[in-house]
């Protein structure tokens, strides 16, 4: 009997949640793009992203069925500052390493460089979970996958010295596979409009070329330096989501 009694509670207890009602949702939000692992690491051009914390812009849906499992996407774009001073210094010690002659760069020597940003733009799909554990607060837990676009700091630099002139130019745009996992939390302000708060992790790779060109009468050689690592981030975000 007693647990007959329980069983009827539980359900009663699931049947009040439910009454709640499960709400699909939109959302933007802003928030901080932080680096992690070699992504924000220095010191190795081939395995190091030189990034640096920066901000990101995400626009989130989800559509639930059914009570509590539903399918989600998103959209965002996430954008880091480089580490330019650092970038810099191993760009010249790889020149001076690494030339098929040797080069010893003078400290007076005429140096112009510019760096961009790390710029990433994804689109993602996948499961994502909801609970409600009040009338006012939702509870959301995901994992997206998709492309993403990942353009590496574009970068400049021309060294002139004693009639040598170097220089090195990085740039272009890659599509890669990636993707994130998160939750967050939705505390409704009124029947439609809820403050949203959440953090994601975001995974994808980065691979492009440093490339060198060296002229001093006639063309020395450079190679070029292919880099290569995961490029990840933890996004803090805050922002507005309508329920529909």
């Amino acid at each position: 009997m007693k647990r007959v009694k329980w069983i009827l509670a539980a359900l009663l207890v699931f049947a009040a949640i439910s009454a709640w009602g499960q709400q699909s949702f939109a959302s933007i939000s802003f928030g901080a793009s932080l680096p992690q692992g070699p992504y924000g690491s220095t010191g190795d051009l081939s395995s190091s992203g030189y990034a640096r914390p920066g901000g990101a812009i995400k626009f989130d849906a989800a559509y639930f069925p059914v009570s509590y499992i539903g399918i989600g996407g998103s959209f965002s774009f996430g954008s880091n500052f480089a580490n330019r001073d650092s970038l810099l210094q191993d760009i010249v010690l790889y020149i001076e390493e690494n030339a098929s002659s040797v080069i010893d760069i003078p400290e007076d020597a005429e140096i112009i460089y510019g760096s961009g940003f790390w710029n990433y733009i994804n689109l993602f799909i996948g499961p994502n979970f909801s609970v409600r554990p009040s009338q006012r607060i939702y509870i959301d837990m995901r994992v997206l996958a998709g492309g993403t676009i990942l353009r590496a700091p574009e970068q400049e630099l021309r060294i002139n010295f004693d009639g040598t002139e170097i220089y090195n130019r990085t740039s272009g745009n890659k599509l890669a596979f990636g993707f994130t996992a998160g939750a967050g939390l939705r505390f409704m302000l009124r029947s439609e409009l809820a403050l949203r708060v959440g953090v994601d992790y975001f995974q994808s790779r980065a691979k492009f070329d440093y490339k060198f060109d060296l002229f001093r009468g006639v063309a020395e050689d450079i190679p070029p330096l292919s880099a290569d690592f995961p490029v990840r981030t933890l996004e803090l975000n805050l922002g507005l989501a309508y329920s529909f």
